[in-house]
Parts: C-alpha cells; sequence; structure tokens
C-alpha cells in the first residue's frame, strides 16, 4: 500500500468511526440521527407519538493522552406543540464516553428547560488558520462537529493555543468538569480532571 492509499484508508476508518458514534448517540438520547430540523417520534408500533424541532447540535470529542475517548454534546430543541403535547424549548447537554468501535459506553445527560444558556453558541470566533502554530506531540486532541440549520461542519484541532479556541477550550472545559462531577462516574471525572 502507498502512503496515499494508508492515508485515505486512515480517513475512512476515521469517519465510519465519527458516523458510529453520532448514530449511537442520536439512539441513546431517544432519536433516529443528530440533524436540526423536525423530528417524528414514534412508538414501538411506529405510530407517532410527538414531533419534536432540533435548533441546533453541537459535539466535542476529545482524545486525552493516556486517559482516554470522552466528548460533550449539545441539543438545543425549540418550543413546539404536537397534539396537545407541548415541548418546552430545551437544551439537553450531555458527556459521553466511547470506544474504538463507535459505541456509547457511559453517557450522562443533564436537560434545562427555559434555560438555554449555551455559552460554546455564543463564541462566534475562532481562528481557522492559525489554532496552533506550535507542533503537537502529545496532549488534547478535539473533533468539533456542529449540525444547524444549512450547515454541518466538523473541525479538528490538536492542542489549540490561540485566544478565540483557548475561549472554546474553557468552555468545553467547564461543562465537562461539570457533568462529569454531576455524574458520579470516575471515569468521566478522570476525563475532565
Amino acid at each position: 500500500m502507498t502512503r496515499a492509499e494508508i492515508r485515505q484508508s486512515e480517513k475512512l476508518k476515521k469517519f465510519q468511526l465519527n458516523e458510529a458514534i453520532k448514530r449511537n448517540l442520536a439512539l441513546k438520547v431517544g432519536l433516529n440521527e443528530l440533524y436540526a430540523g423536525g423530528h417524528t417520534i414514534r412508538n414501538e408500533k411506529g405510530w407517532r407519538d410527538n414531533e419534536i424541532s432540533i435548533d441546533y447540535i453541537w459535539i466535542a470529542k476529545m482524545s486525552l493522552s493516556f486517559v482516554g475517548w470522552g466528548g460533550l454534546i449539545t441539543i438545543k430543541y425549540n418550543k413546539t406543540e404536537f397534539r396537545g403535547i407541548n415541548n418546552p424549548e430545551k437544551l439537553t447537554q450531555g458527556l459521553f464516553l466511547y470506544n474504538a468501535n463507535g459505541e456509547i459506553t457511559e453517557l450522562y445527560v443533564e436537560d434545562k428547560i427555559n434555560d438555554t444558556d449555551d455559552p460554546i453558541w455564543k463564541i462566534n470566533k475562532l481562528e481557522m488558520f492559525d489554532a496552533n502554530k506550535g507542533i503537537t506531540l502529545d496532549g488534547v486532541s478535539y473533533e468539533y462537529n456542529v449540525i444547524a440549520k444549512n450547515i454541518e461542519t466538523q473541525i479538528l484541532a490538536n492542542n489549540p493555543n490561540s485566544t478565540g479556541w483557548k475561549n472554546w477550550e474553557k468552555e468545553i472545559w467547564n461543562l465537562g468538569h461539570s457533568l462529569a462531577q454531576n455524574s458520579g462516574n470516575k471515569e468521566m471525572a478522570e476525563l475532565f480532571k
């Protein structure tokens, strides 16, 4: 195999892992897929039980040297009504651990109803060409996936140290630490020491 073929194979494996993680996260939070817009919620017979609307989703996965793999997910739900069911505006925030097959091994979720303050959503400036001008040998690697109306993007960053990215990273660690402490899960706490 040539170097280009090896790289292409590695990219395909990474893509498949990311898709497996997204699919498994969706199922864990009661959705069929992770996308912005309307979702039909069906019961075990396939009948419509509810219809909800998602404003946006962000997922921040991290790989911490010598610790493990995990991430955060935030889903912003819009206020909707379906056949007398009032679905409130809410922010679902979760912390998850995953394995090499993309299986979610642990998930802790908190819902904030009518309190949709999301510091990550407020960050509107991330340097796209200079997240880190140094050499990355170890530390933290991030995969940041944003899913919103008419956009889906994924950004990979290793040990970001520019101003916008440091603000982003600070908010990620604040949220991760808070969720890890609330979860009571030792592995999650270890990831967000």
